[in-house]
């Protein structure tokens, strides 16, 4: 009886111990926010098994006033969220390396960039999701959120 206890055991911890998926695949799509101020859009495509590309941006009155464009890269380590943002650093990419990949969520972090230092992208079901950044803006931590519904094709 003890060992049929200790095999059941095992297999329950074996079981519980999912690899994480290799591919965020769930990003790939239209998304978008569309509210009485703006329209906020990423479009994320697969470009091979190890890069994805998007476009994101922000639009006020059919003016963009927000584009990005990040390349998701597969390392040795996770994965690269290289973003060069319009307007910004000279538009030189900036990289965040993931410090977790789930099946429902994406951590990206640059310690040393100042905003954001922390990029989150979380699933909250097929056809939603919550993109959040987070870092520090004159000596205050802020976060800006981001919900999106994914676009029908």
């Amino acid at each position: 009886m003890k060992q049929v206890f200790v095999l059941f055991i095992l297999l329950s911890f074996l079981g519980s111990c999912q690899k994480a998926p290799e591919s965020p695949g769930w990003l790939l799509g239209s998304w978008h926010n569309t509210t009485t101020r703006m329209d906020a859009q990423e479009h994320w495509k697969k470009v091979d098994a190890t890069v994805f590309e998007a476009e994101s941006f922000i639009l006020v009155q059919r003016d963009t006033v927000f584009y990005e464009h990040v390349d998701l890269k597969k390392t040795s380590k996770g994965w690269d969220y290289i973003v060069s943002v319009r307007d910004q650093n000279k538009e030189k990419p900036v990289c965040f390396s993931s410090t977790y990949i789930g099946s429902d969520s994406l951590v990206f972090e640059n310690s040393k960039h100042d905003f954001p230092n922390r990029i989150v992208y979380k699933k909250i079901k097929a056809d939603s999701l919550v993109a959040t950044i987070f870092g520090t803006q004159n000596g205050k931590a802020i976060s800006e959120i981001f919900p999106f519904k994914k676009m029908k094709p």
